[in-house]
């Protein structure tokens, strides 16, 4: 079990990106958090509930379209092997 796991990351089989990008869109809700902290502390009130409500929801879509794109990389080897077994499956 463990040498497929190496053999697919090593063979670039299996992405591991995708947990990069969650771990990323947490340090990004941490960031938003920091500057939403650092704007109510100045006293910018307005500015922070902008920071928190727009940085949250930007941080999200940005980290979803990233998913998206790898989402679409697996169906297409998924159907890339789908057309694969049947070819060699012989003719219908």
């Amino acid at each position: 079990h463990e040498e497929n796991v190496m053999q697919d990351l090593l063979g670039f089989d299996k992405m591991v990106t995708p947990i990069i990008i969650r771990i990323l869109y947490f340090l990004g809700l941490l960031a938003v958090l920091a500057m939403t902290a650092t704007a109510l502390f100045q006293g910018r009130i307005l500015v922070a509930i902008g920071v928190l409500v727009f940085g949250a929801i930007i941080v999200r879509v940005y980290s979803e379209l990233l998913i998206l794109l790898f989402r679409i990389h697996d169906n297409l080897v998924s159907i890339n092997q789908q057309m694969k077994a049947r070819n060699t499956s012989g003719p219908l």
